[in-house]
């Protein structure tokens, strides 16, 4: 920089739209200073105007003080960009961004004779820069997140496409469902042409055309092996959801279902084990029911499993309220209670039977002399499973016996009555074994028929289970809540915590809560339909989550109350995968266009205000620029992702030449494209009818991806050619290569190449897809042919105009 005339240079410095301030070289004191550069500083303009340059900077003398006085002593001046400082700026510490250049003024002999400190402040640019990087990887992580979970999700899932339902989507559960087919790029009734005619066709068709959600359970479809097998009946259940673009417009299905042909087969069995138990039961009660005698038999926990009609008459008991009670909840006396207890640990131990007598009181007769017998039940592999028993009331005989002791005289009658009693008794007894025997019989064939209950039982909590579900009863007349451990995790409550039917309530958000609140009473009242979706707040851990409830009331055999049961099933995720898909499009268009078009305004304000800048500056702020723009490109590209889903880009259709756009290219190529040799064939007159700027993307898009992902130094081909009515443009790079299981996703929006060489390469895998839709927008095609390892081919064709 040279002296000029003094008032030119006064004014130019006062008016610079940076901050300039002119030091004396020897003396290092500021003898301009522009408003620009106080508000950068945040210092009065006493402070530094007329002073030495460091008194007033001294925060930063240590840093830079050797780098001025370089540029006094050599004559070359001094860049620093986007360098964090700590200034003392209106009298408090504060960490900024600032760009600024040393550059000395010299005369006309070349000796430096003044100093000109150049400086901008960028803080608010790299914070901004900062951010964008943070949400970049945020999305990026929620990107993978999301993928992670459809795949791995239990349920099977899939989206459906377009007004022909085209899978565009499919999980490996889904897959699961109909091995063997090919889904990808396929409509759902070319892959299941049995459901062409059916119900589900009419489901599914109504669900795309009305937006209404559709759900069904265990429903029987007729649907093949594989493809083209024989038709096998099988038990699903399903949901059918409108899928909707930004604009809320229906333009595809979700599907998610579970196919519940294993567990339909495990309820019927678990019917046909009941009604084999109640068939045994009946038999058991058959024989039981003609004695007056007292029959019941205990489990090893002490608890009555079984006790025939004379037994519960004297309890003054029903079945319900005395099986499965202890012997003291059916009014036997501590003594006499552990008195049993100690007989059946007895039996346990030794498996020999026991004989006793006891009093016990009769509901009807008062107390009563009772003689029992107790044998052990025993399983297959020998050991002892219950405690069987048969008690007779002697009451009788015990009176007698007390009237003889009474009367000497009577004495031998009574003698002579008592051995016909006992020749009684033994006759009994005889009758007694045999009918434990027959009794031993009726429970082994009880404890088989329970034992396949229970492995029905088992059968069916495993498939539940298996399907990650809570699940739940409900009481119509007591309200008895009864959950499992699952369903009591989704409202956030610990698995040893009770939890009734208000606490779940109160766990539901309030916009809520009152709509599942009259739901639940009108399923459980008035048999009405229980599907509902709805967001709880866990009561321990504070997290949010959505859940599906699906019920079903079933009035019980005795008809006093009825069972309402059902199901409940985690959807957080895809509630989050909703709100994210449709939060993103507004994030980039907000929080990165704003400031990357104030950024392009800065950059181009600093090539206006000095065009002198030598090669080295204006390098730097060409650089700056074309990141501005590969950024902007990339806002852009995700726009028009936007637009096209919603079907709001517009082509502007036009007869052109497309030699003259593949010359447009070449010449940008030239520019634009130092690191590898861009080679283009010539190119005779193709006239086309198309959209030239987006026809012009395309080719733009190629070009750069073989830039991107070959090596430095290779050559990249770029042909036209006709070929059969359509003019073929094709761009051969010598790069890595793509794999051919990645071949046929290629051009799918967000797919990317995984593999250990693209960790350095950026991108969302949106410009293929762009460049795809455009094409086939214009009723063209566009493929790629890859060698791994040797380069890769894209071509896309267009109509071309009759000659």
């Amino acid at each position: 920089m040279l002296f000029t005339d003094a008032e030119d240079f006064n004014y130019t410095i006062l008016n610079a739209p940076i901050g300039v301030c002119i030091l004396d070289a020897d003396t290092l004191v500021a003898e301009i200073v522009n408003d620009k550069f106080l508000e950068v500083a945040g210092k009065p303009y006493e402070v530094i105007y007329g002073q030495y340059y460091w008194d007033a900077f001294a925060e930063v003398r240590s840093y830079y003080e050797a780098a001025l006085a370089g540029v006094v002593h050599t004559g070359e001046p001094y860049y620093a960009d986007e360098v964090e400082l700590m200034l003392i700026r209106h009298e408090k510490p504060e960490m900024i961004f600032v760009t600024f250049v040393y550059a000395p003024v010299k005369d006309k002999e070349g000796k430096v004779k003044k100093v000109a400190v150049w400086v901008l402040e960028n803080t608010r640019q790299v914070v901004e820069r900062q951010k964008e990087e943070a949400a970049k990887n945020a999305f990026k992580g929620e990107r993978d997140r999301l993928h992670s979970y459809f795949m791995q999700a239990v349920a099977g899932i899939c989206v459906l496409g377009g007004p022909d339902l085209v899978y565009e989507l499919v999980n490996p559960a889904y897959q699961k469902i109909l091995p063997g087919r090919e889904l990808s790029g396929r409509s759902i009734f070319e892959v299941l042409p049995e459901l062409v005619g059916s119900p589900i066709q009419e489901m599914l068709l109504k669900v795309y055309h009305e937006g209404e959600p559709c759900e069904m359970n265990e429903v029987m479809i007729p649907v093949s092996a594989y493809e083209g097998g024989p038709i096998q009946d099988r038990y699903f259940s399903f949901s059918f959801q409108a899928r909707r673009d930004e604009n809320n417009d229906i333009d595809g299905i979700v599907n998610m279902v579970f196919e519940v042909t294993d567990m339909m087969r495990v309820q019927e069995e678990l019917r046909t084990a009941r009604e084999q138990t109640d068939r045994q039961r009946r038999v058991y009660e058959t024989i039981t029911s003609g004695t007056p005698d007292l029959m019941y038999v205990w489990d090893l926990e002490y608890r009555f499993t079984y006790a025939n009609a004379a037994l519960l008459a004297m309890w003054g008991k029903t079945w319900d309220t005395a099986i499965g009670k202890g012997l003291r909840e059916n009014g036997y006396e501590e003594w006499h209670a552990a008195m049993h207890e100690r007989e059946i640990d007895h039996i346990k131990a030794t498996k020999e039977s026991v004989r006793g007598e006891v009093a016990f009181p009769h509901a009807v007769l008062g107390k009563r002399i009772y003689d029992y017998i107790l044998i052990p039940v025993l399983n297959e592999a020998g050991e002892v499973e219950a405690v069987a028993g048969t008690t007779r009331d002697v009451t009788d005989r015990e009176q007698m016996e007390r009237a003889l002791a009474q009367s000497s005289e009577e004495l031998q009658a009574i003698n002579e009555e008592l051995l016909a009693a006992n020749e009684e008794q033994a006759a009994f007894n005889e009758e007694l074994t045999a009918t434990n025997d027959e009794l031993a019989m009726v429970n082994e064939q009880l404890m088989e028929a329970r034992q396949k209950i229970e492995e029905a039982e088992v059968a069916l909590r495993l498939a539940i289970d298996g399907a990650n579900f809570g699940t739940w009863f409900i009481h119509s007349v007591t309200r008895e809540f009864i959950t499992d451990a699952r369903l009591k995790e989704l409202f956030g409550y610990y698995p040893d915590e009770d939890l009734s039917i208000e606490q779940a309530l109160a766990q539901i958000t309030d916009e809520y809560r009152e709509f599942v609140a009259n739901k639940l009473e009108n399923a459980i009242y008035n048999n009405g339909d229980y599907d509902v979706t709805y967001p709880v707040i866990g009561l321990h851990d504070q997290r949010l989550r959505w859940l599906r409830a699906i019920g079903n009331l079933k009035t019980d055999p005795s008809g006093a109350f009825s069972a309402f049961t059902g199901v409940v099933m985690d959807i957080t995720e895809q509630k989050m995968d909703e709100l994210r898909k449709n939060d993103f499009i507004g994030m980039v268009s907000h929080e990165l266009k704003t400031p990357l078009t104030s950024m392009k305004g800065y950059i181009q304000m600093l090539q206006k205000v000095n065009p002198q800048n030598n090669g080295l500056n204006a390098g730097m702020l060409e650089k700056a620029s074309s990141q501005v723009g590969k950024m902007t490109a990339m806002v852009n590209s995700f726009l028009n992702v936007s637009r096209l889903e919603s079907g709001k880009i517009y082509m502007e259709i036009q007869e052109f030449d497309l030699a003259g756009l593949i010359e447009e290219a070449e010449e940008e190529s030239k520019t634009t494209i130092s690191s590898h040799d861009v080679i283009f064939d010539p190119v005779e007159t193709m006239m086309v009818n198309a959209d030239r700027d987006k026809i012009g993307q395309v080719i733009h898009n190629l070009i750069s991806n073989a830039v991107k992902y070959s090596p430095a130094g290779t050559s990249i081909r770029v042909s036209c050619f006709e070929n059969k009515g359509m003019v073929n443009v094709s761009v051969k790079d010598k790069g890595m290569g793509i794999k051919s299981a990645d071949l046929s996703q290629i051009f799918d929006r967000y797919y990317r190449v995984e593999g250990s060489q693209m960790f350095s390469i950026s991108g969302f895998g949106i410009g293929l897809y762009l460049c795809r839709e455009i094409i086939q927008r214009h009723k063209g095609e566009i493929s790629a042919k890859s060698d791994f390892g040797s380069g890769s081919i894209f071509t896309f064709s267009l109509p071309l105009l009759s000659k």
